[in-house]
């Protein structure tokens, strides 16, 4: 996926904009507080859908205003498409070229990751930074993974209302079947993604790292199996057990939504052993690692966005990565507030955009 043009207006404290782009690097520059973090938020809400540091989309309309839009021309597949996203109060609508599009078209030609300076709170933060990681990371690389995720979260809140309700023994054992399906899809979907994913993270974090630790990935899970029928089973199981202890704390105790990946370096817990260098280096080879499974299933690669790449890597750790960039051939769009430490970027293909007071130049 490359963005060859991007225009927003009434977005956050950005004047409204229409900016060709040509370059594979596009480095987003200038002093704090001035717009660069913004206009990556444009363009991660047009390939997500989602906003990269705001709470809630409308929090992206600019203050005192009703409505924003940010919309790009985008070539993926050999193809040029018009993507627009209208944000109006709560409401948010997707367009390709034009027309209002569902999730699923709208993410045929649209596809980001970001590394953002808390993500690594995936490594050192509780088991849900990580779940949340293998969720978006099974949805850029197979959209339909949503459906799986909303499926089970509708499950897990009906149960907990009949645990509240304290409802019949028998109305909890029809609700225990449907999530114990639900959940055992969502596990199966979430461990074939990890090891889907694990080889390219070790051979990623191999180029990333000065040393040569082995990375490596683990889904923990009460939903054992190797199929869903047996993975639905182990559930159904677990949920009969906790079934006494359930009903005293009145919450689900039992399912994926408590389930973790454990990172490990070496055979010890990045979480736990991992210095400052090493967590960024492998949330990086996590992310990285994304784009390369996203790009085996959709055939296109997806953006990069690297926000305050100067506070979060050093010299040697900026090279690699931009070395690895490379060789994904991946459009990357990143802020610094100095631009005179990015010696590395290809000089050729990058191109430098200095923002003050929300204008791009």
């Amino acid at each position: 996926m490359r963005l060859t043009r991007l225009a927003a207006a009434r977005f956050r404290n950005l004047e409204p904009f229409d900016r060709k782009i040509g370059t594979s690097f596009v480095v987003l520059h200038g002093p704090n507080a001035q717009g660069k973090t913004n206009v990556l938020e444009a363009v991660y809400l047009l390939a997500t859908l989602k906003p990269l540091r705001a709470r809630r989309p409308r929090d992206l309309v600019r203050w005192g205003d009703e409505a924003a839009w940010v919309q790009a021309l985008v070539t993926s597949k050999g193809a040029e498409r018009k993507l627009r996203v209208v944000l109006e109060g709560s409401r948010r609508r997707a367009e390709v070229d034009g027309k209002t599009a569902s999730l699923d078209a709208y993410f045929e030609w649209a596809r980001a990751i970001a590394f953002v300076p808390s993500d690594t709170g995936i490594v050192t933060g509780e088991p849900a930074r990580r779940r949340n990681w293998v969720d978006r990371a099974a949805f850029t690389a197979h959209p339909a993974h949503l459906e799986a995720v909303k499926r089970y979260k509708r499950a897990l809140d009906q149960k907990a209302a009949a645990l509240r309700a304290n409802v019949a023994d028998a109305v909890l054992d029809a609700i225990d079947d449907g999530l114990a399906e639900s959940g055992a899809r969502l596990v199966e979907r979430r461990t074939a993604l990890v090891e889907e994913i694990s080889p390219h993270v070790r051979a990623i974090h191999t180029m990333l790292a000065a040393e040569r630790g082995a990375l490596a990935l683990h889904y923990r899970t009460q939903a054992v199996g190797d199929s869903v029928a047996a993975r639905s089973n182990a559930l159904r199981g677990r949920l009969a057990d906790a079934r006494k202890g359930e009903r005293q704390r009145r919450m689900v105790l039992v399912g994926p939504h408590l389930d973790d990946v454990e990172v490990a370096l070496e055979d010890r817990s990045a979480r736990a052993w991992g210095s400052q260098g090493q967590v960024r280096s492998v949330v990086l080879a996590l992310k990285l690692a994304e784009m390369v499974a996203a790009s085996r299933r959709g055939g296109d690669m997806p953006l990069f966005l690297v926000d305050d790449i100067g506070s979060e890597l050093d010299r040697d750790r900026k090279r690699r990565l931009v070395e690895v960039l490379r060789e994904l051939e991946a459009q990357v769009f990143l802020t610094t507030t100095d631009p005179e430490h990015l010696v590395d970027l290809p000089k050729g293909d990058t191109e430098f955009v200095r923002i003050e007071g929300g204008k791009l130049y």
